[in-house]
């Protein structure tokens, strides 16, 4: 499987928050050769299942992407817009944006600010909030079909280069393409766990996603997968494999032993961070769905997250699916958990 490909699809395809369908396109034509079953849950979740024996693994990744909603256009073709999910304004500015209208049209457009000459001098180096932002949609000849409610993503094209992958959206369909490969891996044992892979809906507005597929699934564990900053600080960086979220709460002590010990044993390069509390991923609510779930939490490193440009590294894509797959196979069932 090329990941760098895959990678650049997923990035490139749009998927605000609740409107994930051609994301789920990109992932079917890459998952169904590895899987038994894909389809589609009554709240938006992209659901495909490698069926196994009775231990029951959720594999959860969200596809949905900051984004934008228009709340009002004028008869210039200037649009105002609230955001969808965690946007800093100032990465906004100057940004080509494309719109999906109801019509079934794209349409494209610019955000603009009022010009640094006509603002005041006291406020010129302010930045502008969501208020003082606009798409100016004028460059269509038909804007006027652009209406409220239409949504809208930066159109920022995805590129390859040394390894890493830049674009929007790799958070967290960098964690999608885990899923796809975990799937692949999973393909070359004769034995394994049933493993529902979820590609999740609404994740960045609440996790409203998984909570859903977790109480419908009655699963055994549940291994929800995210993002997380590139902070040498830290000691979590690219090109160092996935950071295991240890301690806190919300993690299963034991089944988190087991995944470092397997990682230890076959010499698969973890990283390491500490879950103090809620950790703002699928995680918080898979582990509260039905009676409890066990619950793990896998994040892959980027850096420039919630921009155009997050970067992501594909040896770490590589590697923790084959950690997840080895790992699940060797979970027989017998475990004292």
């Amino acid at each position: 499987m090329n990941l760098a490909r895959l990678l650049v699809d997923l990035s490139n395809a749009f998927g605000p928050v609740g409107y994930e369908s051609e994301v789920h396109s990109v992932i079917k034509e890459a998952i169904d050769p590895f899987v038994d079953e894909t389809y589609t849950d009554e709240i938006g979740n992209l659901i495909a299942v490698k069926k196994g024996d009775k231990k029951r693994i959720g594999v959860f990744t969200h596809v949905d992407e900051v984004s934008l909603v228009i709340s009002k256009i004028d008869e210039r073709g200037f649009a105002r817009f609230e955001e969808l999910g965690g946007i800093d304004p100032k990465v906004l500015i100057s940004q080509k944006v494309k719109i999906k209208c109801r019509d079934g049209e794209e349409r494209a457009g610019v955000i603009g600010m009022l010009a640094p000459h006509l603002q005041k001098k006291e406020t010129r180096g302010e930045v502008p909030s969501f208020d003082e932002l606009f798409i100016d949609a004028s460059i269509n000849p038909d804007f006027e079909k652009i209406d409220v409610g239409d949504l809208a993503v930066v159109d920022f094209s995805a590129f390859e280069m040394n390894g890493k992958v830049s674009g929007k959206a790799l958070d967290d369909r960098a964690c999608a393409a885990i899923s796809i490969e975990t799937a692949r891996e999973l393909s070359k044992y004769s034995l394994t766990p049933t493993v529902y892979f979820v590609f999740t809906t609404r994740e960045e507005v609440g996790a409203i996603g998984a909570k859903g597929a977790a109480e419908a699934l009655e699963l055994d564990l549940g291994v929800a997968m995210d993002v997380t900053h590139h902070n040498k600080e830290n000691d979590v960086e690219l090109g160092k494999g996935p950071a295991l979220t240890v301690g806190g709460p919300n993690i299963h002590k034991k089944y988190f032993e087991l995944l470092n010990n397997y990682a230890k044993d076959n010499e698969i390069k973890v990283q390491y961070e500490f879950g103090s509390g809620r950790t703002g991923t699928d995680a918080d609510n898979v582990q509260i769905a039905g009676t409890g779930i066990p619950t793990l939490l896998l994040s892959l490193p980027e850096m420039h997250m919630h921009t155009p440009v997050e970067v992501v590294q594909i040896s770490d894509i590589a590697s923790t699916a084959r950690l997840l797959a080895g790992f699940f196979v060797s979970l027989k069932g017998d475990e004292d958990i």
